[in-house]
């Protein structure tokens, strides 16, 4: 179950094109645990047992759209709060309305801050 999860949160990681989801090991190990706690577990405790049923996964078609729904809704929640520690993270990057930029005039300051707009 693990490596059909797995799977599925790389694939939609990386079909992703907004940049809303991180790529890092963490975030996608977050979001690979919020959903195997909503799936019910499959155990194998022998090689073959392990490929009956990975293969039973992989045909399971209900199962597979349920995995992409929670893949989604713990993509969104993860990235809700994330807990990323790389250093190249998009989450930690400033974010567009985060930047704070100053011009500075002959009448004075004036800072821009995301949507407010201070004098000085």
């Amino acid at each position: 179950m693990e490596r059909a999860v797995l799977e599925t949160i790389n694939d939609i990681v990386l079909m992703e094109t907004q940049d809303r989801f991180c790529y890092c090991d963490r975030f996608r190990a977050d979001v690979a645990a919020l959903v195997l706690n909503q799936l019910k577990p499959r155990y194998a405790t022998s090689f073959e047992g392990s490929i009956l049923t990975l293969d039973a996964i992989q045909s399971d078609e209900d199962l597979q759209v349920g995995i992409r729904k929670f893949v989604m809704e713990s993509l969104v929640k993860v990235a809700a709060n994330p807990r990323c520690t790389e250093p190249d993270c998009i989450f930690l990057a400033p974010k567009k309305d985060e930047v704070e930029l100053e011009l500075v005039t002959d009448s004075g300051s004036l800072r821009h801050s995301g949507a407010n707009v201070l004098r000085e």
